[in-house]
């Protein structure tokens, strides 16, 4: 079991998540939001294109937000970890968020299906655990 903070940003829940840099072999911080209700982990465009994933995989997709339907690329990132925990080849959404979000991402059920995880909304932690 491991815990990561979890930041309140504008009534949200966001979390430090390291998404794989292909340009220096390294891992980059990004703060993204928790979304249970989202599919797919969704990106900023500017923060892939910063992290040398500027290849598009299959095209834009069709989705569906809260907000309505959008479209954004579907891109294949070489590695993301949350709370220590590493997953590879992970398919996601990049997306162009407004200017006026707080959010540069969001981690949905593709990444946190990977772990049985509870939120203490209270006590400001999530809690991950996994069989690996």
């Amino acid at each position: 079991m491991r815990e990561l903070p979890i930041s309140m940003i504008g009534g949200v829940p966001t979390i430090n998540v390291k998404i794989w840099n292909k340009c220096s072999d390294t891992y980059n911080n990004a703060l993204l939001t928790i979304d249970t209700g989202a599919a797919m982990t969704t990106i900023s465009h500017d923060i892939l294109d910063a992290l040398g994933y500027k290849e598009r995989e299959t095209g834009r997709k069709r989705i569906i937000t809260a907000s309505g339907v959008v479209y954004a690329d579907e891109v294949m990132i070489d590695k993301i970890m949350i709370a220590g925990f590493e997953l590879e080849n992970v398919k996601i959404y990049a997306h162009t968020f407004p200017s006026e979000s707080f959010s540069k991402g969001v981690v949905g059920i593709n990444v946190l299906s990977n772990f049985d995880l509870f939120i203490s909304f209270k006590h400001k932690i999530l809690r991950l655990t996994t069989a690996r």
